[in-house]
C-alpha cells in the first residue's frame, strides 16, 4: 500500500507546523507508517498546488492522510496554509482510504483568522476517518485492524510510551521536505496544562484537549533529536508545550503555577547539546506567573537557556490582558505585576548580545482582543503597560496582537465575538499606534544600528511596492529588494538592498534602518 501525508499545515497554542517549520503530526504519523513497511510519500500544500498543475495524480496511492488546522492563526511569510474546504476540493475526486488529521479534526475545529467564526465542520464528514484523538495512534490502530474503519477509536488518545518508537522512525521524512534541509524541526516535551485545576484561561483550547501536564522523558526526546539530527536537520525549537519553565514542574497536575524542576530542564538542553551541534536551538512558550512567583528556579532555568540554546531566544509570554478586569473574567491569572517581574528577570539574564547579533533571551508578549469584559479603556490599560515597560528600559523581542476565535467548548461565545467586532476600528488603530509607538522604537533599542545579524536566510525577492508603509525610505529608493530572516523563534524580517543575493543562502548583514516591524540591511 502507498500513503501519501498531505501537510496543509498547522498553528496551535503550543505548537507550529508552518515552514521554515515541521511539525509533529507528519513526522509521528510517518513513523507509524514506516514501522509496518509500508510506502509514504510526503508533500506541503505549497508544493502540491504546483504539482496539480502539472497533472498530479492522486489515485497511485491507497491512503491520503489530511493534516491541518489552526488555533493561533497567523500571518506568515513564505508558506500559505490549507483551508479544510481547500483539501476537500483538491481530493473530491480520490478514491482510496481519505484520513483527516491536525487541529481540524478536533471537536474544536480550525480558525484561520481571529475574531471570524468557524464555517468548515461539516466538511469533516468527507473524510472516511477523522481522527479527532491522537492521529498517530488511530492510524497505527486502523493499521493494527486490517483497515476495519468499525473497529477503531477516532477519539483515542496516547500516552507518550506509545510514540517513542514514531518520533524516532518517522524522522526521516524530514528528507522528503521541499525546503529540506532549511527547516526547523518543533519538538514536544509535554502537553496539557496546569491551568487546568481551574478550568484554564477562557479562550484556550490546550487544558480542555490534555487536560493536566503529562511529559515525555528526557532521554526519549533527545533521542529523536538525535535521529533528526542525522537525518540532516540542524535548527530545533523545544516548542510544543505550554511552559518551557514548567518542564517536569513539581506538583504540576495539583498546583496552578507549579515550582519549575531545574534539574529536569537542565537535563534536557545539556542532554540534546552532547548529542548533537545545532546551528540553532530554541524555546517558545513561557507563563510570566510561574518565572515572577518561583523567582529563584526561574533564574537558574533562564540561565541554562543562556547557556545551552543559541542567540535570539524568544520567551512568548500568554499575557492576553493587562486589564484586571478581563484578567478575572476570563480566568487568565497572570497579573500585570507579574509580567513586569518576568520581563525584568529575562532582561537581567538574557539581555547580553549574542554571537547572532541579537540578545541571548528576551521576553516576547502575546496580547489577545476580544475577551469577555473588554471595554475601550482595556486599549489604554495595554497600551500604558506596554509604554511603562519601554520607558523602564528593558527589551521586548516581539508583541503579538491578535483576536479571539470562539472555539467550540471554550468560554468564548459567539455573542463575545460579535461584541468585539463593534470594536473593530478601535483594535486597528491600537494595533497601528503600538507598531509606531512601541514596536519601533522597540526595534531600535533590541537591533542598533551598526548591528551585524549573522546568518540571515535569504526567502524572497520582489519588486518592492512603493505604497507598502513598513518598507524604510532607503530600500524604496532601489528596484528590487530581498527579505530574509535568521533560522528560530519569532524571527525579525530582514529587508536586504543587493544585486546578486541567491535565494536559500545566508548571508550577515549590517542593520542600517527601520520599518514598524522589520529592519533594513545591507549584506556583508
Amino acid at each position: 500500500m502507498k500513503f501519501l501525508i498531505l501537510d496543509g499545515y498547522t498553528d496551535e497554542p503550543a505548537g507550529l507546523g508552518v515552514p521554515p517549520y515541521i511539525g509533529t503530526y507528519p513526522r509521528y504519523a510517518a513513523g507509524v507508517i514506516y514501522k509496518y513497511n509500508y510506502d509514504v510519500h510526503y508533500i506541503t500544500i505549497d508544493k502540491l498546488r504546483n504539482e496539480i498543475k502539472k497533472g498530479f495524480d492522486f489515485n497511485k496511492f491507497d491512503v491520503v492522510i489530511a493534516i491541518c488546522g489552526f488555533h493561533t492563526p497567523g500571518k506568515y511569510l513564505n508558506a500559505n496554509p490549507a483551508t479544510l474546504r481547500e483539501i476537500v476540493s483538491i481530493l473530491y475526486d480520490f478514491k482510496g482510504l481519505k484520513i483527516l488529521g491536525g487541529p481540524v479534526a478536533t471537536k474544536f475545529g480550525s480558525s484561520m483568522e481571529g475574531g471570524k467564526i468557524k464555517d468548515e465542520e461539516k466538511l469533516k464528514y468527507f473524510f472516511d476517518v477523522v481522527a479527532s484523538g491522537d492521529l498517530e495512534i488511530v492510524l497505527s490502530d486502523l493499521i493494527e485492524n486490517n483497515f476495519n474503519i468499525e473497529k477503531i477509536n477516532p477519539e483515542k488518545l496516547r500516552n507518550y510510551n506509545q510514540i517513542k518508537e514514531f518520533a524516532i522512525r518517522g524522522a526521516k521524512i524530514v528528507k522528503q521536505h521541499p525546503d529540506y534541509p532549511y527547516i526547523i524541526a518543533e519538538i514536544e516535551t509535554y502537553r496539557g496544562c496546569s491551568r487546568n485545576t481551574s478550568g484554564g484561561c477562557s479562550f484556550c483550547t490546550e487544558p480542555r484537549r490534555f487536560g493536566s501536564p503529562k511529559y515525555r522523558d528526557e532521554k526519549d526526546i533527545i533521542e529523536e533529536v538525535k535521529e533528526l539530527y542525522l537525518n540532516g536537520i540542524k535548527y530545533y525549537r523545544i516548542g510544543r508545550q505550554p511552559c518551557i519553565f514548567s518542564y517536569k514542574a513539581k506538583d504540576s497536575e495539583k498546583e496552578e503555577v507549579p515550582k519549575p524542576n531545574v534539574d529536569a530542564v537542565e537535563r534536557l538542553f545539556k542532554g540534546i547539546c552532547n548529542n548533537i551541534k545545532p546551528e540553532v536551538l530554541h524555546i517558545d512558550n513561557a507563563n510570566p506567573a510561574v518565572i515572577s512567583r518561583h523567582e529563584d528556579e526561574s533564574r537558574e532555568i533562564a540561565k541554562i537557556l543562556v547557556k545551552y540554546c543559541t542567540g535570539g531566544n524568544v520567551a512568548a509570554f500568554g499575557v492576553e490582558s493587562f486589564d484586571e478586569k478581563v484578567i478575572k473574567k476570563n480566568n487568565l491569572l497572570t497579573t500585570p505585576e507579574d509580567v513586569l517581574k518576568a520581563v525584568k528577570i529575562l532582561n537581567e539574564i538574557g539581555g547580553s548580545r549574542s554571537f547572532t547579533g541579537l540578545p541571548h533571551l528576551l521576553p516576547g508578549i502575546n496580547l489577545l482582543f476580544g475577551l469577555k469584559r473588554e471595554t475601550k479603556e482595556t486599549f489604554n490599560i495595554n497600551y500604558n503597560y506596554l509604554k511603562q515597560i519601554y520607558d523602564d528600559g528593558y527589551m521586548i523581542r516581539r508583541i503579538n496582537i491578535r483576536q479571539v476565535v470562539p472555539f467550540f467548548g471554550t468560554d468564548i461565545s459567539i455573542n463575545d465575538i460579535k461584541k468585539a467586532n463593534k470594536r473593530k476600528k478601535l483594535f486597528l488603530s491600537f494595533k497601528e499606534k503600538i507598531r509606531k509607538e512601541i514596536d519601533n522604537p522597540m526595534l531600535k533599542r533590541v537591533i542598533p544600528k551598526g548591528t551585524v545579524l549573522k546568518d540571515v536566510f535569504v526567502e524572497v525577492m520582489q519588486i518592492k511596492d512603493l505604497q507598502n508603509p513598513s518598507l524604510s525610505l532607503e530600500i524604496k529608493e532601489k528596484k528590487t529588494l530581498y527579505f530574509g530572516r535568521q533560522f528560530g523563534s519569532y524571527p525579525i524580517l530582514v529587508g536586504m538592498i543587493g544585486n546578486d543575493l541567491k535565494l536559500k543562502s545566508f548571508v550577515d548583514v549590517k542593520i542600517t534602518g527601520y520599518g514598524r516591524r522589520s529592519i533594513t540591511g545591507k549584506p556583508l
